[in-house]
């Protein structure tokens, strides 16, 4: 009898090596997925962040370029007024000249109006020049913008679903070919959802409807036709008493 106890406990010490030795190679790979899970959530984020960054910097200098532009109209305007007034001046200066009927005070009154209208004419084109180069500069910083944003989205462009897109509160918009419905609302106290949320979204495909609590700059992971995406809440905003968020749909990988 203790002999065969022997045996049986040498015949088990394989097994259970084998068993500790699969457990063991489990826990290293769940590891290095949780790693390497946890990397490439945080430069998704960072890249979505600089494409924000970008695109803000975009928004400023098109608003920018506008503001230049309006100017540049009201100086062209100006300008223009001013270059009627000058021949309108040269004209009655002229008519003085040929007819001698006006008086010598009149003549000179012609002449310092003249003088006025050329100097301000002059300054005017100097300033006219100025708003020209500094929009030509703007130019040349928003190509370099929209270069740098597009070569963002061509790195992210096998695991974008959806760009960043700004919604309203209440508003929908649509992913995958408009077979998924997106809706996003303010996160309030009866969302039972996290302190930090910045909104509460739902996913409708047909009769399906998911509920995601969105936090700003965390993205969130849901299953759509039995694959895993990422719903980012890149930004939130509040004006005139709406909410607006940019949003965008990444494919895990």
């Amino acid at each position: 009898m203790q002999g065969e106890k022997t045996r049986r406990a040498v015949s088990m010490r394989p097994i259970t090596l084998l068993v500790c030795f699969v457990c063991l190679i489990g826990l290293s790979v769940s590891a290095t997925y949780l790693i390497d899970h946890a990397k490439y959530k945080k430069q998704s984020d960072n890249k979505y962040q600089e494409i924000l960054a970008v695109q803000q910097d975009n928004k400023s200098l098109s608003d920018k370029n506008i503001e230049l532009q309006n100017s540049l109209q009201k100086l062209e305007n100006e300008y223009s007024n001013l270059e009627s007034q000058y021949k309108d001046l040269a004209s009655r200066l002229d008519t003085a000249e040929q007819k001698n009927t006006q008086t010598a005070s009149e003549s000179a009154s012609a002449l310092k109006d003249l003088e006025t209208a050329r100097v301000d004419a002059l300054r005017l084109r100097g300033e006219l020049d100025d708003k020209l180069s500094e929009i030509e500069a703007l130019s040349a910083d928003r190509q370099a913008l929209e270069q740098k944003c597009n070569g963002f989205k061509e790195m992210l462009a096998p695991y974008l679903i959806l760009e960043p897109t700004w919604v309203g509160s209440g508003e929908t918009t649509t992913a995958f070919d408009g077979n998924l419905i997106l809706v996003l609302y303010e996160a309030s106290d009866t969302s039972k959802c996290p302190e930090d949320s910045a909104a509460l979204g739902y996913l409708i495909s047909g009769t399906d409807k998911k509920k995601l609590c969105l936090r700003t700059g965390k993205p969130e992971s849901f299953k759509y036709k039995g694959k895993t995406y990422l719903f980012n809440l890149l930004e939130s905003k509040e004006s005139e008493g709406a909410h607006h968020y940019c949003i965008s749909i990444l494919k895990e990988r």
